[in-house]
């Protein structure tokens, strides 16, 4: 079964957390229209993470996580109780992957 970009990158940003510390406490929850691609706990905070993945050297990822996107993940991780989101962006590439972990970003 082959698995989506945004999947592909929603894993990779999960292992890539995790190996830093992160419980992975839910992936691609619905909070009412909106969604939160991972929410995760480091210690006793918990932080809800948007994932934006991109195919290709110049796919430049995190410009799609613009203003409004920002303020329904906002918004979404509120309704939750968490104050906190952060970015990872994932560039997909013929022979790398770069993964970019922005904390705070929301």
């Amino acid at each position: 079964r082959r698995m989506s970009v945004g999947s592909a990158g929603e894993s990779l940003a999960a292992s890539f957390l995790k190996r830093r510390g992160a419980t992975v406490l839910r992936r691609n929850g619905r909070i009412g229209r909106d969604e939160i691609d991972l929410v995760v706990r480091f210690g006793d905070d918990l932080v809800a993470v948007e994932v934006k993945t991109g195919v290709g050297a110049d796919s430049r990822p995190w410009e799609n996580f613009d203003e409004a996107k920002r303020g329904r993940t906002r918004n979404a991780a509120a309704r939750l109780g968490i104050r906190r989101v952060d970015l990872v962006t994932v560039e997909l590439t013929h022979d790398a992957v770069v993964v970019r972990w922005l904390p705070d970003s929301g």
